[in-house]
């Protein structure tokens, strides 16, 4: 199931496959997401198109 980035606990994003402590401080520096196209710009400078694809996969901004 996708973990609502601008809602989610620590712990929810921690438990997304792949995920660590860095990633972590990137999700919530940006939150709130408007949009999946600000999630891509965002995360984007921090991982590859492909990672930012398969994390994607992972998570809604609803």
């Amino acid at each position: 199931m996708p973990i609502n980035l601008n809602t989610a606990s620590d712990e929810d994003i921690l438990s997304i496959p792949g995920d660590g402590k860095r990633m972590l401080h990137e999700f919530k520096e940006y939150r709130p997401y408007k949009n999946i196209e600000q999630f891509r710009r965002e995360i984007g400078k921090y991982v590859d198109k492909k990672e930012v694809a398969r994390l994607e996969r992972c998570v809604t901004l609803e």
